[in-house]
């Protein structure tokens, strides 16, 4: 079910009213919330629920099996439980490439593997996220042997919880739990949750979808058919596409959640005035470069084991292939772990030298800020395009710097200068947002939320496109 739209309202408004009067009664509460989690994943699609109740089945029965067990077993059970979620998301993100490619190498006769009843499996929604969530509460358990086994309703409501189960933020045990006990919502969560609300629809329906619509989409289609200039500005439109996009996502869902009495990690933090690809991973998509950080760089053995180098680009590989088969996930990761790897090194290599001159220091701020969102930008084409080969298109277009071709809407530019400029303002407006709503009468603030909520509707198109990471 998408958050923009009519039928999602029509759910969100009876589960906020009946949790709001059972939300201290904690057995009553769960059920009530595992049972709206379940619906609004089954409006989504109803062929989905197997695999969320299976993995849920998983990781309840292997955090259960090592309660009191030695460290050997409780290790057996933990790595059962990741190879199980490694195999899921193996075989629905690339069987089916992985199947063309053997027949292609070594011919007809492993025609057998392309079977039409698996190819036509597609990928369950939000199974990446609920499924490295799963993971995180085995893990833990397993890491902190105090920790006591929750009931099988109680994990399967965390992995279900419906503002994050179809793109995240992706949580944490101890973020989840202990909220779902003991918040409420209170008299501040509703001002801030509406304008997280109000901010994400923006986002989404105005920002993102005018993007989309009106140069991206059609410049990747065919790039030959515009000029350099305007392949150019779908690569910035991109940047800002993607942005406006997922953080819209992230908004709507922690402005649902908050609503709820619930308070979910932070997605996303300003990435594009990050002023290095290190500091753009800590605030891009953050609960999975951290999740990325706690349970795969660090165990192979971050910067203190080992070659950190090594680490850094297998985390970002793996992180690439996460989002799916095409190769150009694989490269995407794999040059933004070579840069990562660049990085590192420039900062032990200069982490003795000091610049005293405020002049100089601003000057290479503003040079360091310039090079990241470049290469960031860059690599989003391999990202957004379907084939490696569109991607060098585009980019090819761009590196010919020819004016044949159509050109870009100026309302384009502007759009993407916005997009930009909220990674330097959003917070601040957002902050003078909420106090000017905390300050109104409680019908007032409702009215006004429902008539911006109309208003940025009527600004966005007849039909809004899918959020974007609910494909992985």
């Amino acid at each position: 079910m998408n958050f923009v739209t009519t039928s999602f309202v029509i759910f969100l408004l009876p589960v906020l009213c009946i949790g709001w009067g059972i939300r201290r009664h904690y057995r009553a509460y769960t059920l009530f919330l595992l049972a709206a989690n379940i619906l609004f994943y089954a409006l989504a699609g109803i062929g989905n629920l197997p695999f969320l109740f299976f993995i849920a089945l998983i990781n309840w029965w292997c955090v259960r099996a090592m309660d009191r067990k030695g460290r050997r077993k409780r290790l057996a059970l933990v790595s059962v439980a990741v190879a199980a979620h490694v195999l899921i998301l193996a075989f629905f993100k690339y069987y089916e490439a992985a199947a063309l490619e053997i027949v292609e190498l070594v011919g007809p006769g492993m025609r057998w593997l392309i079977n039409p009843h698996l190819a036509s499996l597609v990928l369950p929604l939000g199974l990446s996220f609920y499924s490295f969530q799963g993971l995180s509460y085995t893990i833990d358990h397993y890491r902190e042997d105090g920790l006591a086994p929750r009931s099988y309703a109680e994990v399967l409501c965390f992995l279900s919880f419906f503002p994050t189960v179809m793109s995240g933020p992706i949580m944490r045990e101890n973020n989840f739990f202990p909220q779902l006990r003991t918040s409420f919502a209170g008299e501040e969560d509703f001002p801030e949750g509406v304008m997280l609300i109000l901010s994400g629809l923006f986002k989404k329906v105005v920002m993102a979808t005018y993007l989309q619509n009106h140069l991206v989409d059609a410049v990747y289609a065919a790039p030959d058919e515009y000029s350099s200039a305007a392949a150019l500005m779908a690569v910035y439109a991109y940047s800002v596409q993607i942005y406006c996009d997922f953080s819209g996502y992230t908004n709507i869902a922690m402005g649902v959640a908050q609503l709820m009495g619930f308070h979910i990690p932070k997605n996303f933090n300003d990435p594009y005035r990050s002023l290095s690809l290190q500091e753009f991973w800590h605030r891009w998509h953050i609960s999975l470069s951290t999740w990325l950080r706690d349970y795969l760089y660090i165990p192979l053995g971050g910067s203190r084991k080992g070659n950190r180098y090594v680490n850094l680009m297998i985390t970002m590989i793996i992180g690439g292939i996460w989002h799916g088969s095409s190769l150009g996930f694989l490269v995407w990761g794999t040059l933004h772990g070579m840069g990562l790897v660049v990085v590192h090194a420039w900062h032990r290599l200069t982490a003795k030298w000091q610049v005293n001159s405020r002049l100089l220091r601003g000057l290479g701020n503003l040079m360091s800020w310039i090079v990241t969102i470049h290469v960031v930008a860059i690599l989003w084409v391999y990202f957004r395009a379907e084939t490696l080969a569109d991607a060098h298109a585009v980019l090819g277009r761009v590196l010919a710097w020819e004016q044949d071709g159509a050109g870009f809407p100026l309302a384009v530019l502007i759009a993407t200068l916005w997009g930009v400029a909220l990674s330097f303002f959003g917070m601040r407006l957002y902050r003078m947002a909420v106090r000017g709503m905390s300050v109104l009468p409680w019908p007032v603030q409702g009215l006004l939320a429902g008539a911006l909520v109309a208003l940025i509707m009527n600004f966005g198109p007849d039909g809004i496109l899918p959020f974007i990471y609910t494909r992985f």
